[in-house]
């Protein structure tokens, strides 16, 4: 597995050269680059946790890592389909609504802290972990097709009125900020968060959790 140095290196090499038509390309390598280092954090998350793990809760400033994993392939989903490709989420698309057994549909920026064991009890584990992979590559796809120009384009009112639409994002005054905040971005903007920045922050925790609880 890559260290902390190693990600830090290619994101900021990503950073910068997507800023510029002549590197636009090589930047967009970058990133896929890292989003396969987060997929190989992802596969030994996987490995190493069994069903209980990913329900624990053993440190106060983390969440559950089944509730990290869903949350931000939840936003991925969410904003590489609604907002940049005009398509459906693959939660429905794939059936994935269902075959999680999610008690909701949205992101889960609402959930409060003491309902967050509970609702990852109730995630299917052995979905949670084909959902992460099918975001993770349909992501990549969307990231694939970006041109320099695309990249400038900033999130239309048609396409913000579809994520609101969608339900992705509860209504929850501490989750709906989300829709003014990835709706004022580029495309290039979201390449940097969610897409980028947002995993690893929440892998982070996850390694954390596993450090915690495997001692």
């Amino acid at each position: 597995m890559t260290t902390k140095q190693e990600r830090s290196a290619i994101f900021k090499s990503f950073q910068s050269n997507i800023k510029k038509s002549v590197s636009f390309d090589e930047g967009k390598a970058n990133l896929l680059a890292r989003r396969k280092m987060l997929s190989e954090i992802c596969d030994y998350i996987f490995d190493v946790c069994n069903d209980d793990d990913f329900c624990k809760m053993p440190l106060k400033t983390d969440k559950t890592i089944a509730y990290y994993l869903y949350h931000l392939n939840r936003i991925e989903d969410a904003t590489a389909n609604i907002l940049i490709a005009d398509k459906k989420q693959l939660f429905y698309a794939e059936n994935f609504d269902k075959r999680l057994n999610s008690p909701i549909i949205t992101t889960g920026n609402e959930i409060a802290r003491d309902g967050l064991v509970e609702f990852s009890k109730a995630l299917d584990i052995k979905q949670l972990r084909e959902y992460v992979a099918a975001v993770m590559a349909n992501t990549n796809e969307v990231i694939k097709g970006l041109s320099f120009e695309a990249s400038k384009t900033k999130v239309s009112a048609e396409r913000k009125a579809e994520a609101v639409k969608s339900n992705a994002v509860s209504t929850d005054e501490g989750a709906f900020w989300l829709i003014d905040y990835w709706c004022n971005k580029t495309y290039a903007g979201l390449m940097l968060m969610p897409f980028s920045r947002h995993p690893m922050l929440h892998l982070d925790g996850c390694l954390r959790i596993i450090n915690k609880i495997k001692k």
